[in-house]
């Protein structure tokens, strides 16, 4: 019986490698925000784009990341968008991720996981942010372990912030506001994301930056704000 893993660690091609021999680009793609299920089609385009010259690598991120040479990218990015691949958004800015809905058995959180999106997703901030979005308290996509989660409970969502992903100081997030009704969640995230905009300084991760602040009142005055309005709203 052979076992196949362990058979060959070291990869041939890795990023960096490839860089050395000429210019690649990397693609992060995935079937879409919440579909994690790739079709024969995506799979044979994937293939078919990276061709003998590039790389395929899987990510931590629920992607697949593909080194592509940077001469025939546009082309593609038109092949992977065509068989109904997601490219996700590359810089400073703030990006999305969520769990698969239990496979779209518990999609109570799918619409508003999309309008979040419409109007998140690449806004600019000053170091890369994750909004990680998970539509159930089992939270099995570690949205806690991301810089913004969203734990959906019964129309509402739990906030944490501040996680720290990787290294010897890694954790989840804090706690930061509970059952912030799907109706305000949108305004809350958006002020999380002005006051990092307006008071962090140049390429501040966002972890530090709420580790800084956290005891500044600017927190509380949102805190204070957002449940002001949930109660306005039930009158």
């Amino acid at each position: 019986m052979t076992i196949n893993a362990f058979s060959h660690n070291i990869p041939e091609k890795t990023f960096a490698k490839l860089n050395r021999e000429g210019e690649f680009t990397r693609l992060a793609v995935s079937p879409g925000i919440i579909n994690k299920h790739y079709t024969p089609a995506q799979f044979q385009t994937i293939a078919e784009v990276v061709g003998v010259r590039g790389a395929i690598k899987y990510s931590a991120s629920y992607s697949i990341l593909l080194s592509i040479p940077t001469i025939e990218l546009t082309t593609a990015k038109r092949k992977l968008e065509k068989v109904g691949l997601y490219i996700a958004k590359q810089g400073q800015i703030v990006a999305m991720k969520a769990c698969d809905l239990c496979d779209g058995d518990k999609m109570e959180a799918a619409q508003i996981t999309e309008e979040l999106y419409q109007r998140l997703e690449g806004l600019e901030v000053p170091s890369r942010i994750c909004i990680n979005m998970n539509g159930c308290a089992s939270a099995c996509y570690n949205a806690v372990y991301d810089d913004i989660g969203l734990v959906y409970q019964k129309d509402s969502f739990d906030v944490y912030l501040g996680a720290v992903p990787m290294g010897k100081h890694a954790q989840a997030g804090e706690l930061f506001m509970k059952k912030v009704s799907v109706q305000h969640i949108e305004n809350l995230l958006q002020e999380i994301i002005r006051v990092y905009q307006e008071r962090a300084y140049q390429k501040e991760p966002f972890y530090k930056f709420y580790k800084r602040t956290k005891d500044a009142d600017f927190w509380q005055t949102i805190k204070c704000y957002e449940n002001s309005s949930a109660d306005s709203s039930r009158v």
